[in-house]
């Protein structure tokens, strides 16, 4: 079984990796075509994931390396509050919408809440890249860029998801 922290990691890495905000159009949407791909700002940031990867051939010093990781702890503990809550006004929305008839308006004043958590979950792992991207030099950024996959995991031309 996994450490709850290193779930929490992996919910952070996996989330730093996903696409930021919704676009129109793809599944589900009236435009037909493949859903979007991550919005192109994503690019000049750099998941911790990558840099942990590449920390010796970026030549981090100590105290970029120590910068990182106490981002990420703050980041993880934010997180987990945040997870704590989206459960709870998840829950909550579910059973507003398990009635034959629900009350329009309790739900949608919930969705409010949940999305604004949600939010600040996007919020929180953004601010982690940005963190993490102040701590590179411009030296070590280029190398990252470098090294990056053209496109992500899984993605069509891209290297295959990992196992």
């Amino acid at each position: 079984m996994m450490h709850p922290a290193g779930v929490v990691l992996t919910a952070i890495l996996l989330a730093a990796a996903a696409p930021l905000h919704a676009q129109p159009g793809g599944p589900g949407m009236m435009e037909p075509g493949p859903p979007p791909g991550p919005p192109a700002f994503l690019q000049r940031v750099f998941p911790p994931k990558l840099v942990m990867e590449h920390q010796q051939e970026l030549g981090l010093e100590q105290s970029q390396i120590d910068a990182i990781k106490e981002a990420m702890r703050e980041t993880q503990q934010q997180l987990v509050e945040l997870q704590w809550k989206l459960d709870a006004e998840s829950e909550t929305l579910d059973r507003l919408l398990s009635a034959d008839q629900v009350d329009e308006k309790a739900v949608l004043a919930k969705l409010d809440q949940v999305t604004a958590i949600e939010q600040q979950v996007k919020k929180a792992n953004f601010g982690l890249l940005v963190k993490i991207k102040n701590q590179l030099t411009p030296a070590q950024q280029a190398k990252l860029r470098a090294l990056r996959p053209s496109r992500p995991p899984g993605a069509p031309g891209g290297p295959p998801p990992p196992p």
